[in-house]
């Protein structure tokens, strides 16, 4: 994972996308790693449940291995 002074939003989703298994997060986790600038960047939220392969709950995909989810459960 890039450090806080490199992490930008390509930075990151380039890591998503090299290394899948640094990206299993509860869902703290999820929104410390999409932290941005101070900010969240939901571009980045939603490539946690494209590239990262939690399950799927009703056709949407997981993003969290714990906490509320973007496939509607609580994990």
């Amino acid at each position: 994972m890039p450090n806080q002074q490199q992490r930008t939003h390509e930075s990151v989703l380039a890591d998503i996308q090299a290394h899948p298994e640094n990206h299993k997060h509860d869902f703290e986790g999820l929104q410390q790693c999409c932290l941005i600038n101070r900010a969240v960047d939901l571009s980045i939220m939603e490539a946690h449940s494209k590239y990262i392969n939690l399950g799927a709950n009703g056709g949407t995909r997981c993003d969290v291995t714990s906490g509320p989810c973007a496939c509607g459960a609580w994990h």
